[in-house]
């Protein structure tokens, strides 16, 4: 197999599960480094056991706490010299559903946090490394929930499109130092929490995609190698349906 991110060092959130997960396993097998976090420690020591420690580390991190992102970037760089990827994955999916009316200061603030703050805090702190290796790629994974209309998710789907905005604006300020931004926009992706639910709605899932079945963490791992290697060093602002067709329907 071709070692498409050979050389190259990624910082990837949320990765003790799922699509984070998937996608340090396939950036690994294409010869990246890799530093996963999540804030259940359990989970993510299971990772690394999983991706191996000579490639891998795992840092215990809350992205929406600016200490726990520092230390997260410091740690990669004090083990691995640098960081060339960051791969914006930790997000709050949807817990329940609920409209605007019904969504508490609470709810509003954790999925904003989670997901937009925690993409700035990032990025934020992972850029000057960025700059300072030369240039790199920053990916958001967002949602195609971002861009469709849907009932009862406002407060989750307005924090995918702050995402989406936030690559737009980071992509044009950025490029001057040669760092790309990104995002890919998954529809419904087979993770860890919809495995016991899989036998009641696994058909009528599959029947959302056009192509017939739900993704896998590999399905986005593989568009994120793209995304994250030289062969995309023309693309940046851009967002990538990676979805079976769902917002083509």
């Amino acid at each position: 197999m071709a070692e498409r991110l050979k050389d190259k060092v990624a910082v990837i959130t949320g990765a003790s599960t799922g699509i984070g997960k998937g996608i340090a396993k396939i950036f690994i097998s294409e010869g990246a480094k890799v530093a996963i976090c999540a804030r259940n420690e359990d989970l993510f020591k299971a990772a690394i056991d999983e991706l191996g420690k000579e490639n891998c580390i795992a840092v215990k991190c809350d992205v929406t706490k600016s200490d726990d992102v520092k230390n997260l970037i410091n740690k990669t760089v004090e083990k691995f010299g640098r960081i060339n990827i960051v791969v914006n994955n930790a997000g709050k999916n949807p817990a329940r559903l609920f409209t605007i009316e019904d969504t508490t200061e609470e709810e509003w603030d954790e999925y904003q946090g989670i997901n937009a703050k925690g993409s700035f805090l990032v990025s934020k702190y992972a850029i000057p490394q960025i700059r300072k290796a030369g240039g790199g790629s920053i990916i958001m994974i967002t949602s195609i929930s971002a861009n469709v209309g849907q009932a009862n998710v406002g407060c989750y789907n307005s924090s995918k499109a702050a995402q989406q905005g936030l690559v737009k604006s980071m992509a044009v300020d950025f490029a001057k130092d040669k760092i790309r931004v990104n995002a890919i926009s998954p529809a419904w992706v087979m993770v860890e929490n919809l495995q016991e639910k899989r036998e009641k709605i696994i058909d009528f899932i599959n029947s959302m995609h056009p192509v017939g079945r739900i993704g896998y963490p590999e399905d986005i791992a593989w568009a994120a190698v793209y995304l994250a290697s030289d062969e995309s060093t023309w693309v940046t602002g851009s967002v990538f349906d990676i979805d079976g067709g769902y917002t083509a329907v």
